[in-house]
């Protein structure tokens, strides 16, 4: 006869939130009896003042998965901000692909308690979460991933409420956040195990010692990125992200990539196009989103072939780029592809139309290009109003009118302009920048590096001024689609 025992959770303490009652009954196998191969990959809750799905999907946890099937493991996902499978919250309609998530409302943490905005979980609620953890059989290993490091309380509640409900299982912490913050992640999350940088070799020896199994490591690759990822684990899946490569050739001075993927590399365009073929045909997926950061890198080797196979294929779907675009990669026959495979939603990358910001982009685009890309599409067949340009504002020493100038020129280009304001990184050149003026500082709170503080604001460029440009370009962007 089995054994039960019924245990019962009550106000779990938090930090941040507190939890309702929950009673879950456990059998006598948590206890005694795991899968001997199962692990459990986990994406946290994003815990922040807003969130926004843009098609996202964690894309290196799935490649994670794929790694430890591959080499014989059993693998369960749960994504906490899977919108599909939880909903927003508000209605019981087809979720579209992209919109708000579902958000529970909990207390500031104390470093931002200041800011005059109510804080929350976005994902999944935490009922459904338990609910989840009840149908699922003990993992040995739970394999947790993290993303912006000031999202890093959802990260913490999320696996509390794990180790609350599978004492026994070990907890390995990876990601952006464990990568960048690794003293913070340890003393903070406290995982068993904290797994920086490019994760599958290292998660797979970590599994095979506590498995007890053994195998010729000098065999095993450091990444398998070639390959369909296991979105079988997705039962509702209407759009995919897609990365057809890891890195950037660039190195801007603002940017962490460099360092969380110092090597630059491409999938071939065969492997590409089999993975969006199989979406597209066995899943009925009819939106993907690029989520690399240098999509058009080698283009005549790699998004040209990729892009004329999906129109060989006829797949019917649409494309979106949620990342900015290289400008001065757009020639004529790339546009051409662009609007003929599908793609909508086309982000540039300008950043900034003064010089030294643009040094400090790796001059990767100029004016010139800019104004090329934008005639190019629009010859093509794509309006100049659909065309957002990614502009950065709120770096150590830019100035207001950087801003006003570069907002201003993209209004006369006829195009959107998109303002993302800086958030400091840890290992890169503007962030020894901002820490010799004072903003940062190497143990300071990463929820401090907020993009919404704006981390680098003075008292000669205020906070109130990024909201009146904010304000400059809501009103810039509103004429320009009236006037197209």
């Amino acid at each position: 006869m089995a054994c039960e025992v019924t245990i019962k959770t009550k106000n779990i303490k938090s930090t941040y939130f507190q939890t309702p009652t929950i009673v879950y009954t456990l059998h006598y196998s948590y206890f005694s009896k795991m899968n001997t191969r199962n692990i459990l990959l986990v994406n946290p809750w994003i815990a922040d003042f807003a969130a926004y799905d843009l098609w996202a999907k964690p894309l290196g946890l799935l490649y994670i998965g794929k790694f430890f099937r591959n080499y014989g493991y059993d693998i369960r996902l749960i994504d906490l901000t899977d919108r599909q499978r939880w909903g927003d919250g508000k209605s019981s309609t087809p979720i579209n692909n992209r919109g708000k998530y579902h958000k529970t409302n909990i207390s500031k943490p104390a470093a931002v308690a200041h800011v005059p905005r109510q804080y929350g979980l976005y994902g999944a609620t935490v009922e459904q979460f338990i609910s989840e953890l009840k149908s699922i059989e003990v993992p040995k290993l739970i394999l947790v991933t993290s993303h912006i490091s000031y999202w890093y309380p959802g990260v913490s509640e999320t696996v509390k409420i794990l180790r609350d409900f599978f004492p026994e299982s070990k907890i390995v912490l990876g990601g952006t956040y464990a990568t960048l913050y690794p003293n913070h992640a340890r003393q903070t999350i406290q995982p068993n195990y904290l797994i920086g940088g490019y994760g599958e070799k290292q998660s797979l020896q970590l599994a095979d010692s506590l498995f007890g199994f053994t195998r010729d490591y000098s065999a095993v690759p450091n990444t398998l990125d070639s390959g369909i990822l296991p979105w079988d684990l997705y039962p509702d899946l209407t759009v995919a992200p897609l990365l057809t490569s890891r890195g950037c050739p660039m190195h801007c001075d603002y940017c962490a990539t460099p360092f969380l993927n110092p090597h630059f590399s491409q999938r071939t365009p065969e492997d590409v196009i089999n993975e969006i073929v199989f979406l597209s045909k066995e899943r009925n997926v009819g939106e993907f989103a690029f989520y690399d950061d240098a999509l058009f890198a080698n283009k005549t080797y790699h998004i040209i072939p990729i892009l004329k196979s999906i129109i060989k294929h006829k797949i019917r779907a649409t494309f979106q780029t949620p990342n900015g675009l290289f400008a001065r990669d757009i020639d004529s026959e790339l546009a051409q592809l662009m609007k003929e495979s599908g793609f909508k939603t086309i982000r540039l990358s300008l950043e900034s139309i003064i010089p030294e910001i643009q040094t400090a982009s790796t001059n990767k685009v100029s004016g010139h290009n800019f104004e090329c890309a934008l005639d190019r599409l629009e010859f093509a067949g794509f309006q100049r109003k659909d065309i957002e340009t990614y502009l950065i504002m709120g770096l150590p020493g830019q100035k207001y009118s950087d801003i006003e100038i570069t907002l201003r020129y993209v209004f006369e280009q006829g195009a959107m302009s998109r303002l993302a304001s800086f958030t400091p990184i840890p290992n890169t050149r503007y962030w020894d920048l901002a820490k010799n003026s004072g903003h940062v500082w190497d143990d300071m709170d990463p929820l401090l590096t907020n993009n919404t503080l704006y981390p680098c604001a003075t008292t000669d460029f205020p906070v109130e001024k990024f909201t009146e440009l904010r304000q400059l370009s809501n009103r810039l962007n509103a004429k320009v689609k009236n006037e197209t």
